[in-house]
């Protein structure tokens, strides 16, 4: 059985047009998150198993040290329910 940073691992590496080095508020278009709306919907299962909080999946995002990150929304305040980006390192998921 794969974990979870396996399978994110292997979503980024087969779905290349889901990496995308965001700067500031841009995010996939339209066509690309219709395009692979399915996988998405993976991706946002397995997030939804590590990060209770998590929301909505916008991208993975490189780093310079040739990691990636997973950017997606999350609520930062349930009494409030503060949503905003949030950012999962692939190398802190265990």
């Amino acid at each position: 059985m794969k974990t979870a940073k396996k399978k994110l691992i292997e979503f980024k590496e087969k779905f290349p047009e889901l990496t995308f080095d965001n700067n500031g508020y841009e995010y996939l278009s339209p066509e690309i998150r219709g395009k692979y709306k399915k996988e998405i919907a993976e991706i946002s299962e397995i997030m939804n198993s590590l990060d209770p909080d998590f929301l909505e999946f916008n991208n993975f995002k490189p780093r310079n040290d040739g990691s990636f990150s997973i950017r997606y929304q999350g609520i930062y305040d349930r009494k409030t329910y503060f949503k905003g980006v949030c950012y999962l390192n692939i190398n802190e998921i265990e």
